[in-house]
C-alpha cells in the first residue's frame, strides 16, 4: 500500500502528471451533462451552421447522403407472422406505396401541416434539426378541413421545455415527461417560441402536452435523437466534439486573410524635410525681433501648406495620402506570414471537423487535388455507413410511426382495404408487420461506375446481391424497375430493335469482356 501511494493503475487516471493533473472533468449522469448545456450547444451550433462554410457543407453533405433526392417507400408485408398468402402480401403493399406516394409527395403537401413541404423534403428537415440542434420533434395533427386529416408538424425544440420554466425533476426532463423506466409519456410544447416576436408573451410562456401515443397505439409526438448513454433524455448536436476548433478556425482563417490583404498593400505618406531642432537653433542665435519675424513667416507657411493640402486632397490609387506633422515619420510593421501555412491547415482541420461530425472529409473540404481513387472510394463507404445508420434512426423514429399513421386513417375511413383475410379489429395488432418495409433513396455515389457494375453483377452471379439491392441503390423499386424494363423490351422488338443484352454466342457470364478492367 505505502510503494503504491500516489500511483494509479492507468496512466490516464494519474494525478501526479503535470500534463493531465488538473484535467477533471466532472462525472455526471447523462442528463445532467446533457441538459446543462443544451441551449448553449444549439446557439453556437446554429451560428456555425450560419455563418461557417465548413459547417454548411458539413449539414449539406449528410443530408445528401442520409435522404438525397427522394425518399420512396418500399413495403414488404410480413405475410408470414399475418398469415396471408405471399402473393397477396406484394399485390397489397404494391397498392398502399400507391396510396402513400399519393399522400407523401402530392402537390397540394397534405403531409405537412403547413401544406409546405412533400415527405422528403420533411425529412430533411427533421435531419437538419437534428444533426445541428442534436434532437428533433415532430407532432402527428388532426385537421378535419382536408381530404387527408392526417399531417404531421415539426416543432422547432427550444419549443420542447419543461411548464413555466419549472425545474427538472426525476419524472420531467427538458419538456419530457417519463416514467419509472425513462419510457417517455409526452412533451411539453410552448404555443410559440420564447424568443417569438409579435406572438405575445402569454403564448410564449403556455404549454400544451403531446401525448407519445394515443390510448389505442396511434403515434402523435415524435422526438428522434442518437442515445449515447442509458438514462439519456435529449440529444446533442454533432459539432459538439469540433465547435471549438471550427470557432477558432475560423477566427484563424480571417486574420490569415487580413495578413493576406495587408502584405499585398502598399502606402504613400507625404513627410516634411524640414528639420525643426537646426531651425531652432538658428532662430534662437537671432536678435528677437528677427526671430519673431522668422517664427511667424514659419507659421504662415505651415496654415498654407495645410489649406493647400486641404484643397487638392492628395490621392493615391484611390485613397488618400495622409500628411504627417513636419519632422514625423511613419513606420509599418509587417505582419507574421501565417497565411503561408493557410492551405495546410484548412486540410487538416477539414479532416478533423468531418471525423467529428461524422462526414466525409472530402465532401466537407471540397478539395480534390490529393484524391486518389482508393481513397475516395474508402471515404465515401466509411461515410455512407454512417449516413445508413441515420436513415435507419430516422426512419424507425419518425418515419415508420407516420406511415402508420396515415394506414390507421385510410383503413378506417374506407380509402384502403387491409389484404384478404385479414380482419380490421386486428389492424392494430397487425400494423407493424402490414407497413414493414423501408425508405430508399440513391446509394453511394459511383465513382468508377464500370468497375462498380461488374462488382453488381459478380454479385448477382455468385448470388450474394439481388436486384432489389441493386434497384435500391439506385434510388428505385425493382418491381416498377423490372415492370419498366419488360415495357422497354416489348416495345424495342414491335420496332424491329434488337433488345440490349449479352450477344448470342458471345462471352458467358463472368468472364472477362474486351475493354472492361483489368
Amino acid at each position: 500500500m505505502a510503494a503504491s501511494h500516489g500511483r494509479t493503475s492507468f496512466t490516464g487516471a494519474s494525478e501526479a502528471n503535470s500534463n493531465i493533473a488538473l484535467w477533471r472533468p466532472p462525472l455526471l449522469s447523462a442528463d445532467a451533462d446533457v441538459l446543462r448545456d443544451a441551449a448553449t450547444l444549439r446557439s453556437r451550433a446554429r451560428d456555425l451552421e450560419r455563418n461557417h462554410p465548413y459547417a454548411v457543407q458539413a449539414v449539406r453533405a449528410s443530408r445528401n447522403g442520409v435522404i438525397g433526392r427522394r425518399l420512396r417507400y418500399s413495403c414488404r408485408p410480413d405475410w408470414r407472422y399475418l398469415g396471408i398468402d405471399h402473393d397477396e402480401a406484394i399485390r397489397w403493399g404494391q397498392e398502399w406505396e400507391r396510396v402513400w406516394e399519393s399522400y407523401a409527395h402530392g402537390t397540394q403537401f397534405f403531409v405537412d401541416a403547413g401544406r409546405q413541404l412533400d415527405f422528403t423534403q420533411m425529412m430533411g428537415l427533421i435531419h437538419d434539426r437534428e444533426f445541428v440542434d442534436g434532437d428533433s420533434l415532430v407532432v402527428a395533427e388532426w385537421n378535419p378541413n382536408r381530404l387527408w386529416r392526417t399531417c404531421f408538424q415539426v416543432v422547432d425544440v427550444d419549443r420542447l421545455m419543461n411548464p413555466a420554466g419549472a425545474p427538472d425533476t426525476p419524472y420531467l426532463r427538458g419538456g419530457v415527461s417519463i416514467d419509472e423506466f425513462g419510457a417517455p409519456l409526452g412533451y411539453c410544447v410552448r404555443e410559440a417560441h420564447p424568443a417569438d416576436v409579435g406572438t405575445g408573451r402569454a403564448r410564449s410562456i403556455a404549454s400544451r402536452f403531446v401525448r407519445r401515443e394515443t390510448d389505442w397505439g396511434r403515434p402523435v409526438g415524435m422526438l428522434v435523437y442518437e442515445k449515447t448513454r442509458p438514462g439519456q433524455t435529449r440529444g446533442t448536436t454533432s459539432f459538439a466534439s469540433v465547435m471549438t476548433a471550427m470557432k477558432m478556425g475560423a477566427e484563424y482563417v480571417e486574420t490569415a486573410l487580413h495578413q493576406q490583404i495587408l502584405q499585398a498593400s502598399y502606402a504613400a505618406v507625404l513627410v516634411s524635410n524640414t528639420n525643426y531642432k537646426e531651425a531652432l537653433e538658428v532662430i534662437g542665435s537671432l536678435p528677437a525681433d528677427e526671430a519673431k519675424g522668422v517664427i511667424d513667416l514659419a507659421e504662415e507657411n505651415l496654415v498654407a501648406a495645410m489649406e493647400h493640402h486641404e484643397s487638392v486632397k492628395l490621392r493615391f490609387a484611390g485613397s488618400q495620402i495622409p500628411i504627417l506633422f513636419p519632422g514625423q515619420d511613419l513606420k509599418l510593421i509587417q505582419p507574421g506570414n501565417g497565411a503561408a501555412t493557410l492551405g495546410e491547415f484548412q486540410s487538416q482541420a477539414t479532416k478533423s471537423y468531418a471525423a467529428g461530425t461524422g462526414t466525409n472529409s472530402i465532401d466537407v473540404s471540397q478539395n480534390w487535388s490529393d484524391v486518389n481513387f482508393s481513397s475516395a472510394r474508402m471515404a465515401s463507404a466509411s461515410a455512407y455507413r454512417t449516413y445508413e445508420a441515420r436513415r435507419e434512426r430516422l426512419i424507425s423514429n419518425v418515419g415508420m410511426p407516420m406511415v402508420g399513421g396515415v394506414l390507421e386513417e385510410a383503413v378506417f375511413s374506407g380509402a384502403m382495404k387491409l389484404p384478404r383475410g385479414l380482419d380490421p379489429g386486428n389492424f392494430y395488432a397487425a400494423r407493424d408487420a402490414l407497413i414493414r418495409g423501408t425508405f430508399i433513396t440513391q446509394g453511394a455515389p459511383m465513382l468508377d461506375p464500370v468497375k462498380e457494375r461488374e462488382a453488381q453483377k459478380l454479385g448477382r452471379e455468385i448470388g450474394v446481391v439481388t436486384l432489389q439491392d441493386i434497384a435500391a441503390d439506385e434510388g428505385v423499386d425493382y418491381v416498377d424497375l423490372m415492370a419498366q424494363l419488360a415495357r422497354e423490351k416489348q416495345q424495342l422488338l414491335e420496332f424491329g430493335l434488337t433488345p440490349p443484352g449479352p450477344p448470342q454466342g458471345g462471352a458467358q457470364p463472368g468472364s472477362q469482356h474486351q475493354g472492361a478492367p483489368q
